[in-house]
């Protein structure tokens, strides 16, 4: 994927702490911060000296600006291509075009502003609303394909549902959905919200007919289940996903800001290691709020596969996880499920793998 232009950003924030804050966490994460104003007059002049640069800028302020006033803001949001203010008390100025809740982390900063730049028009209410959900959601992702992200999502959802807790698997691989072929499941797309598969276990996809109205789905979704386990598919570039504005990527962003906890998934081989590295880069320059996991899978038995497999985890820890998984080689198993179109406790209960992703459900939900 082709890496994403960032906006510049301009900044008009009184308080030197908060301005100095919200600099740092942008720059940290490779936006460019071009300029910042004192007052209304200096970023009046700028502004009406850089008339190329301001359309593409994204203006953060405050409203206790010094010349600041409800009308500036108003002509400024026509002259640049974004204005989000911060208060400490958002309803006190209520009048000010796009104000919010001073964040309280960095997390909060840049999951509200790559949230402008995916969808800088969707955003209406002056005080985000902040919602309490019941699901506990578990996004899986992989840096390379064909490492068994699907596998581990279905089994995962299925382990779960047998602990009887309420299970939505949603497969949000855009690209190459493959839950609905491996569980037999026609036209799945088309439902509402969810189909019943199971005992405590139903099963969602994610298509381009949901952005009209995401933020219902989702909160359907998060408020109706126990557990949500997201099978996110191949992941490139995640970086650029958090600013990608194509639909295709609303899922990886929406997990890396909202999931409570986000999985990599990868095997101990030459493209393997190569993709996990590439990751541990793009993670030394992005701050998400869902916690990192790293689950090595198809561990391989012998000398040459320990080595391998020490060289993955020790690539695992740049990441910094807060919990690293290792998960057993299963051909047989893995392969008798897909073709019977089903999950590994109906093919074989006690198969390695089975037994390895029970497991994981039992420490999910203790």
């Amino acid at each position: 994927m082709a890496e994403i232009a960032l906006p510049v950003i301009i900044t008009a924030i009184a308080n030197s702490d908060l301005e100095g804050f919200v600099a740092g966490a942008l720059y940290s994460q490779g936006w460019n911060v071009v300029y910042r104003a004192l007052d209304s007059s200096s970023l009046d002049l700028y502004l009406e000296s850089h008339t190329e640069l301001r359309s593409d800028a994204v203006l953060i302020y405050s409203p206790d600006l010094p010349g600041l006033s409800p009308t500036n803001i108003s002509e400024y949001q026509s002259k640049t291509r974004q204005v989000i203010g911060f208060s400490s008390d958002p309803t006190l100025h209520s009048e000010y075009v796009g104000i919010y809740r001073t964040p309280l982390d960095a997390a909060e900063l840049l999951n509200l502003v790559r949230g402008f730049v995916r969808a800088p028009l969707l955003r209406n209410s002056p005080v985000e609303k902040v919602r309490k959900r019941r699901a506990r959601v578990i996004a899986i992702g992989t840096p390379s394909g064909s490492s068994g992200c699907t596998t581990l999502a279905i089994n995962l959802a299925m382990e779960l549902s047998i602990l009887q807790r309420e299970t939505l698997l949603l497969d949000a691989d855009v690209r190459r959905p493959s839950i609905a072929p491996l569980l037999a499941l026609h036209k799945l797309g088309a439902d509402e919200f969810a189909r019943t598969v199971a005992p405590h276990l139903s099963v969602s996809e994610f298509t381009q007919d949901r952005m009209s109205n995401l933020d219902e789905y989702l909160d359907h979704l998060t408020e109706n289940y126990d557990l949500l386990i997201i099978d996110l598919g191949a992941i490139d570039g995640i970086s650029d996903a958090l600013t990608d504005r194509r639909w295709t990527s609303s899922l990886v962003h929406w997990s890396c800001e909202k999931a409570d906890e986000l999985w990599f998934l990868g095997r101990a081989d030459t493209l393997g290691i190569h993709r996990l590295e590439s990751l541990a880069r793009d993670f030394s320059r992005i701050t998400i709020r869902a916690k990192v996991s790293v689950l090595l899978n198809m561990r391989a038995p012998g000398r040459k596969g320990s080595d391998r497999d020490a060289l993955f985890l020790t690539t695992a820890n740049s990441l910094r996880p807060q919990r690293t998984y290792t998960l057993p080689r299963d051909n047989r198993s893995v392969i008798k499920a897909a073709e019977e179109r089903s999950t590994l406790v109906e093919v074989d209960d006690r198969s390695p793998l089975r037994r390895a992703i029970s497991k994981l459900a039992v420490e999910l939900i203790s």
